[in-house]
């Protein structure tokens, strides 16, 4: 089905709600979904996600593409953040000024928010509700109900909407933890309650759809850190997901229990964690030791929360690794713990500065050595108690990559439940009879690229992958009146790795070519100054792939005299 640039140009029925994601079907990260009902959206989370090896350089953040929905701006109802991770409430410092409606979301979520629409200069702009765990509202036609989940960040909602007959339960992310450590316990009596009530479609999170069992507890994973920092005689730093507040938490304790103190390194760690304290969590987080005054600590009295679990290049332990962090340098016998899953796309930077600590003579220790990370995400053990619970006619996967959403389809089949997939841009009409795709919508990504949102197909982009891969050779003739040359082309390089052959000689060789690729153009082309460049470029480009084993960029400079 072929996609269509503007929402409004789909044949929808407005009796009959529908469901559009724009992100996070078919890929982990960047979830933006709409809902629609009786002519008007609604909007649910608004996420990023991260730039990996296929990312162009100087892209480090990626947004969905929402211009279809400009043409039903004014349809829109509202916004709803279902939990404060970055790839579901990261983009609304970037995206809201598209949509311009009144942001829902708990305290927790909101917190989170303010700080980015604050560092935006939009605060004063975004009309920002806060809604409490468990109640109910209305949004334009739309009839929601938050209902309380546990995961790795305190106040993660699943919601239940009523439209007209249809009930629809959008989990967001969750799992079922019996020890959540911070944060209220998800809601047993009422998953049960709906389920009685009659769920029509569930729309649910797949990340784990592929994993056997249970996702395990965060008091497991408390458990699994105090042994290892408990057992180390230096200096330990560690690094976690910033926005797991549980484990900041598990942290916090094992620092009491261990005799040590905690200092932080990178800012998105503490920003998370005075949200946390700003809005009841982590009440018994010890304070903190200013990084000026570790040199006043005994090695094994310090412990170290650090961000970089991901192996992200500017993040304090990759500063660390290298030895290039400003406030501390880490030293033999010290232990670096990643208490945190390597995210698939990130494992050759990760593997990198793996290498770079052991080069130090500092102990690793991962996921890989210890139980000390648990997923946030349900595995297929709670998703069959999950459905058992709500009993749902039919299932629509999203939040994951094809292979996690076909799993869950074949999960939920297997139980004898409907599944239909969705991948990003299509729109399907639920009504309570079944699923049915009505029409697509254009999709995409964007980088931040500086202050802009640039499609990552924009040329510019293209161009700056490829001076990333070749460089640049800028090459300026002077030509007279008659396109014959008056001195020898000047050759500039930028990033070009030569090896072993002298540019000199090249610059002569050019010359000859030069000449010869000019006596075989036409008068029409000789005049102007388009043609001849780009005629140059083709032959220019042959030739210093047989000279240099690679095709840099090129760009020709024409001086007529």
């Amino acid at each position: 089905m072929k996609p269509i640039a503007n929402l409004s140009q789909i044949d929808i029925d407005p009796s009959v709600p529908c469901f559009v994601p724009l992100g996070g079907s078919g890929e982990i990260g960047m979830n933006f979904n709409l809902y629609g009902y009786q002519g008007q959206w609604l909007v649910v989370d608004m996420g990023i996600t991260f730039a990996d090896d296929t990312t162009p350089p100087g892209i480090d953040v990626i947004c969905p593409d929402i211009s279809c929905l400009r043409s039903v701006k004014d349809q829109v109802a509202g916004i709803v953040i279902t939990h404060a991770h970055e790839d579901h409430v990261g983009a609304i410092h970037y995206l809201w000024r598209q949509i311009q409606k009144p942001v829902y979301c708990t305290a927790f979520t909101a917190s989170v928010a303010r700080r980015k629409l604050g560092e935006a200069g939009l605060l004063d702009q975004v009309p920002l509700a806060e809604v409490l765990p468990g109640s109910t509202q209305a949004i334009g036609p739309f009839e929601l109900e938050w209902v309380t989940l546990t995961h790795s960040v305190p106040e993660a909602n699943a919601l239940l909407l009523t439209l007209g007959s249809v009930r629809i339960f959008h989990t967001g992310d969750w799992k079922l933890d019996p020890h959540p450590l911070e944060g209220a316990h998800y809601d047993d009596r009422r998953l049960m309650e709906l389920g009685e009530l009659g769920i029509d479609y569930l729309v649910g999170d797949s990340t784990n759809a592929t994993v056997d069992g249970w996702s395990g507890s965060e008091a497991e994973c408390h458990s699994a850190l105090l042994r290892v920092i408990a057992e180390q005689k230096h200096r330990v730093a560690v690094t976690c997901f910033s926005s797991n507040t549980a484990r900041l938490s598990a942290i916090g304790d094992i620092a009491h229990e261990t005799g040590r103190r905690i200092s932080v390194l990178g800012r998105s760690l503490y920003n998370y964690l005075q949200t946390a304290k700003a809005t009841g969590y982590l009440k018994n987080f010890p304070d903190l030791v200013p990084t000026e005054d570790l040199d006043y600590l005994p090695r094994s009295e310090q412990l170290i929360l650090a961000t970089g679990s991901q192996g992200e290049p500017r993040a304090a332990m990759a500063k660390l690794a290298k030895g290039e962090h400003p406030d501390l340098l880490l030293e033999p016998e010290d232990t670096v713990v990643f208490s945190s899953k390597v995210i698939p796309g990130n494992e050759k930077k990760l593997y990198r500065l793996y290498d770079l600590l052991a080069q130090k003579r500092i102990h690793v220790v991962t996921e890989q050595d210890a139980p000390i990370h648990v997923s946030g995400h349900p595995c297929r053990d709670e998703l069959r108690w999950m459905y058992r619970a709500l009993r749902p006619t039919h299932i629509i996967p999203v939040h994951g990559e094809a292979r996690h959403m076909i799993a869950h389809a074949e999960l939920a089949e297997s139980l004898g439940l409907g599944a239909t997939q969705v991948t990003n841009g299509d729109v399907l009409s639920l009504s309570v009879q079944a699923p049915k795709q009505v029409g697509r919508v254009q999709t995409g990504r964007l980088g931040l690229s500086g202050s802009s949102l640039v499609p990552l197909s924009d040329r510019a982009l293209s161009e700056r992958r490829a001076l990333a891969d070749g460089g640049l050779i800028t090459v300026t003739l002077v030509l007279d009146k008659k396109c014959r040359l008056v001195s020898e082309p000047q050759m500039q390089c930028v990033g070009v790795p030569t090896g072993e052959v002298e540019l000199d000689s090249v610059t002569a060789d050019l010359a000859l070519a030069i000449e010869d690729i000019l006596s075989e153009q036409s008068s029409r082309v000789l005049q102007s100054d388009e043609l001849l460049r780009e005629a140059l470029q083709r032959e220019f480009g042959h030739m210093l792939r047989q000279w240099l084993g690679i095709k840099p960029r090129q760009l020709i400079q024409l001086v007529r005299i």
